[in-house]
């Protein structure tokens, strides 16, 4: 079956132009020319993915992302912006509401084209269901692989057998990976302050253990030891964070497999995935800002990091981080030189973080 895609330009040329283009690649397409037929056709076909202009009369293209965010049915549909607005503030607020994509007009086909394929391959990864077992795992993390922003994820996962008795991490050590048990039995604990244990859970095959550590870059605070011989996949810290920072989709799709029925760590790890550009930019400043030395000259700090390394670390294009550090310029919370990045107001982008 064709995939199928809806079209929202008032503009009638354009939208017949464009719709043309589509059909062309096998798409089956739907035309709206206003907002309001728009929803009701997403609503009536359920489109594998929405093109949509920003202004037009009635309901402009704000405003329908808007709505279909609050229909869980409509929520997860990728919505791609196309549209001749290019300042600043307009990409921040489609961004900000939750557009998968923003291509500013003119454009190519071929523009066009890749990044429907790529918010397709995306979609399709979400809507697929993976079970807790190596097998699925490991082609979740294939698959997410070959999504942009993904392609330094590890192209295999380490495995170890421990046998009974074996410490799989050590609490108030610092964490290195997450832990998924493929074969076997774990006992995590605490250590009181006599000398006696705290058990803080068994855990069995097909769970994932030493997640929080990991998030909150803080030492392990338990202890994991094996109770029956076991097989223990290793996922990497980077990889881990990777998968939470980069896609809030994917992120949900990936903590959903962690958290299991921990309810409220999937609550913690749902509230960091969710963070705006803008926020996920200024944390990685921060964090990159605290890392670095003072200069030799007593100037502030300097930020060295290439734009493609902090947007990698974002999960966002570098085109996407330029905008935003753009905006940071404007707004004198970060000064950027030929260099680097220095932050000029640090309370200003703590305010953005949180």
């Amino acid at each position: 079956m064709n995939r199928s895609i809806l079209v929202i330009e008032d503009n009638l040329e354009m939208c017949e132009n464009i719709a043309s283009i589509l059909k062309l690649a096998n798409y089956q397409v739907y035309t709206a020319n206003n907002g309001r037929l728009g929803i009701e056709l997403v609503q009536k076909y359920q489109p594998d993915l929405i093109l949509c202009d920003i202004m037009m009369p009635d309901l402009d293209g704000y405003g329908v992302l808007h709505i279909l965010n609050k229909n869980p049915s409509t929520a997860n549909i990728p919505f791609i912006f196309l549209t001749a607005k290019s300042e600043h503030k307009d990409f921040r607020m489609g961004m900000n509401l939750g557009a998968d994509d923003y291509i500013t007009k003119p454009f190519d086909g071929l523009e066009l084209f890749n990044a429907i394929e790529l918010r397709l391959k995306k979609y399709d990864l979400i809507k697929t269901t993976f079970r807790n077992n190596v097998t699925d795992i490991n082609d979740f993390f294939d698959k997410t692989r070959q999504l942009p922003g993904f392609q330094k994820i590890s192209p295999g996962r380490l495995s170890r057998i421990y046998k009974k008795k074996d410490f799989v991490f050590m609490e108030g050590a610092q964490p290195l990976h997450l832990y998924f048990i493929s074969k076997g039995q774990v006992k995590t604990y605490k250590s009181t302050n006599d000398g006696k244990e705290l058990i803080t859970g068994i855990h069995h095959e097909g769970e994932f253990i030493g997640f929080l550590p990991l998030l909150e870059n803080k030492p392990n605070n338990e202890t994991a030891v094996v109770l029956k011989e076991a097989e223990i996949y290793l996922i990497p810290q980077q990889d881990f964070l990777t998968m939470i920072y980069t896609n809030k989709e994917i992120a949900r799709k990936f903590i959903s497999m962690l958290s299991s029925n921990l309810y409220n760590a999937e609550n913690l790890l749902l509230e960091l995935a969710y963070q705006s550009v803008r926020q996920r930019v200024s944390t990685a400043l921060i964090k990159l800002n605290n890392n670095h030395r003072p200069q030799e000259n007593g100037d502030s700090y300097i930020i060295t990091v290439t734009r493609k390394d902090i947007a990698g670390m974002v999960g966002t294009s570098t085109e996407s981080l330029n905008r935003t550090l753009a905006d940071f310029k404007e707004e004198g919370i970060i000064e950027i030189l030929d260099k680097g990045l220095r932050i000029l107001d640090l309370k200003d982008l703590e305010l953005v973080k949180n």
